[in-house]
């Protein structure tokens, strides 16, 4: 199947983030927050990405989700959590909150995903080549177009696999999944645990994010002189 075939299912399967329908014509909830319509809708979302982009492509795209998403949910949630009494906050308290950041994190890992798959699928590689390799030299505009080929090409292919490859054998999160204690603790030690975990959370997140920034500009002042290097057209 060519790329412009792909593009177009993963476009026509992002309609309903736009128009809603017919994800909100299933209101039954599952649990609080988690809706029918954007279970089934997340289902037919990953089952497409899996068996068009494969396997491989579909794991990583649900990990950098839940990398984007969960400090986000993290972070709203318990930035709520701590204004609610001073606030008037939901008709239905914390529960409500908690019902609306479960929503936004299917919402989140669907979307995310289908919107990966979407730029995956297009061949950025080739419209560098082509840039690269025209005859009649390259304008000034194309030079601003295949600096951003250059930067997403990076991003995606080299910085973002870079980052999944560190977690998965460092295991940069091993110290704050570990819920498990071989004893049973106290009041005072389940909040310092909890402390420690969301530290522990944040700074895994800071230096993921850190770590993505740098390796992602790294290259760019080496690019901008080899592009401004290009042979130029006559009239740009």
């Amino acid at each position: 199947m060519s790329w412009k075939s792909k593009l177009l299912i993963f476009s026509f399967l992002a309609l309903p983030c736009f128009v809603g329908y017919p994800v909100t014509a299933f209101e039954a909830e599952i649990i609080a927050g988690v809706r029918l319509g954007w279970v089934l809708y997340a289902l037919l979302v990953h089952s497409a990405i899996l068996v068009l982009a494969g396997a491989g492509f579909a794991e990583k795209a649900v990990t950098i989700a839940v990398l984007i998403s969960t400090p986000v949910i993290f972070l709203g949630a318990g930035i709520s959590f701590l204004l609610l009494p001073e606030t008037a906050g939901a008709a239905g308290g914390a529960a409500s909150y908690s019902a609306h950041y479960v929503s936004l994190w299917i919402t989140m890992l669907t979307v995310i995903p289908l919107t990966l798959s979407m730029m995956a699928v297009i061949p950025f590689h080739e419209f560098e080549n082509a840039l690269l390799g025209r005859p009649d030299g390259v304008s000034r505009t194309q030079k601003y177009a295949l600096m951003f080929l250059r930067v997403f090409n990076h991003i995606v292919y080299g910085v973002i696999p870079g980052i999944l490859e560190v977690i998965r054998e460092e295991r940069h999160y091993r110290n704050w999944l570990d819920l498990r204690s071989q004893k049973p603790l106290t009041v005072v030690q389940r909040m310092r645990f909890r402390r420690q975990w969301v530290a522990a959370l944040l700074r895994d997140m800071i230096h993921i994010g850190v770590e993505g920034i740098c390796a992602s500009i790294q290259y760019i002042p080496l690019w901008a002189v080899e592009i401004s290097l290009l042979p130029g057209k006559s009239n740009s």
